[in-house]
């Protein structure tokens, strides 16, 4: 159980705050993570990495988090805008990614911060791979638009 918080927290924890946007949110929903996948250690069949079956528990988590509260995308505390490779104004990415759909703004974390291959993502969130990539697609059609084609580049490749 310590390997697996150890290991599997930061990324968990990483991706609920830029779903959340607010630390003391990402803390509890990354704690439920880990409880619930220590529940459910019995049922990992290994078709997803580890860090992948995590990731999906996190998202559903994050999913029954906005059923409990009125959630809107909030702008406050930011990390640093190193965190999203070669986009260089993190401030504005963050800003377009509150303003996308949870599940378009999931799947462009996992693919595009957490690096984490199609295949992986779709069994992560038990959802076709046709789907995640045209919610990464729909995602980076978006984020252009907010960001401006010409100021911002949004990665192409799958």
């Amino acid at each position: 159980m310590e390997l697996l918080v150890d290991r599997h927290h930061p990324p968990v924890y990483r991706f609920l705050y830029h779903l959340t946007r607010r630390v003391e949110d990402a803390e509890d929903l990354a704690q439920s993570t880990i409880l619930r996948a220590i529940q459910a250690a019995g049922r990992y069949d290994g078709r997803a990495p580890m860090r992948s079956w995590l990731l999906g528990i996190a998202f559903r988590e994050f999913g029954r988090f906005r059923r409990r509260r009125l959630w809107l995308p909030l702008i406050g505390d930011r990390p640093a805008a190193d965190a999203f490779g070669p986009i260089h104004d993190g401030q504005a990415l963050l800003t377009a990614l509150a303003r996308l759909q949870p599940d378009q703004r999931a799947v462009f974390l996992l693919h595009h911060v957490e690096e984490i291959p199609l295949a992986e993502i779709a069994a992560a969130l038990d959802i076709p791979e046709g789907t995640v990539k045209s919610r990464l697609f729909a995602a980076r059609t978006r984020l252009r638009t907010l960001l401006g084609e010409e100021k911002n580049h949004v990665p192409e490749a799958c």
